[in-house]
């Protein structure tokens, strides 16, 4: 056996030798991180049942990585598997308590089961991160829960900080217009939602909302400009038969 050979099969040996000893440490952290970047991607083009696939196989090959936990528990949420959310949830806060992202999901889960003063402290968790990078996420849900308590003024206090963190949130400034109305301070959700549309131009529900504040305020020709809007946006929807009849009762 010449020596080229030789060193062939010895290589060859070799692979076959670590093989069988099992995956190391370094690649399974490289084959965790590989199914939880598939699961990200599944996740984003909403196929859940491979993300919730990728996503358990990245947790059995790294238990201890809370932001693996975290995700797997995002995909438990969306799949409608609310035990199984939380206990992923709990899990990746225990293992990293600063971890902003599984406090901010686990105030979405609570809003999903009107748990409005449970959302409120999971969201403020988020929140008191100063290193968080998105508080204005966790600002809006806790002004969800205040409007679904009824308390319109924090809803809007918290909408307002939600929008001061990034004042591109057209959805904060869409659910900040829909506090201000059931507060009946239809002037500031007049500006809520034109800040909102042109922020996002084609935010259908906030132009509609936008028309109905706008009557309110007796600006007639203001409300059917943003109900013809609607009816240009979509003019198969719902939305846009209930903007043509209330421009038929405004006219």
């Amino acid at each position: 056996m010449n020596g080229r050979l030789s060193r062939i099969i010895l290589l060859v040996l070799l692979s076959a030798g670590l093989s069988a000893c099992g995956p190391s440490l370094a690649e399974k952290v490289e084959q965790a991180d590989i199914h939880y970047r598939l699961g990200e991607v599944h996740l984003m083009d909403r196929n859940i049942a491979d993300a919730l696939k990728e996503l358990t196989k990245a947790v059995e090959l790294q238990p201890d990585n809370a932001n693996y936990r975290n995700a797997l528990g995002y995909a438990y949420f969306v799949r409608g598997m609310g035990p199984e959310a939380h206990k992923a949830f709990d899990r990746a806060i225990s293992l990293d308590p600063g971890l902003s992202d599984a406090h901010l999901n686990k105030s979405a889960l609570y809003l999903e089961e009107g748990e409005w003063d449970r959302a409120i402290s999971a969201a403020s968790k988020a929140a008191g991160n100063i290193f968080y990078k998105t508080p204005e996420l966790a600002y809006n849900n806790m002004g969800w829960a205040y409007y679904n308590k009824k308390d319109y003024r924090s809803a809007v206090e918290h909408y307002a900080k939600a929008v001061q963190a990034n004042p591109g949130f057209a959805l904060a400034y869409y659910n900040m217009g829909l506090a201000c109305d059931k507060a009946e301070r239809v002037k500031d959700a007049v500006e809520a939602y034109r800040t909102a549309v042109g922020i996002a131009p084609n935010f259908l529900e906030a132009y509609f909302n936008l028309g109905m504040a706008l009557a309110k305020y007796k600006d007639k020709a203001g409300a059917i400009r943003a109900f013809e809007k609607v009816m240009e946006l979509a003019p198969e929807s719902d939305l846009a038969q209930s903007a043509k009849e209330y421009i038929g009762l405004i006219k």
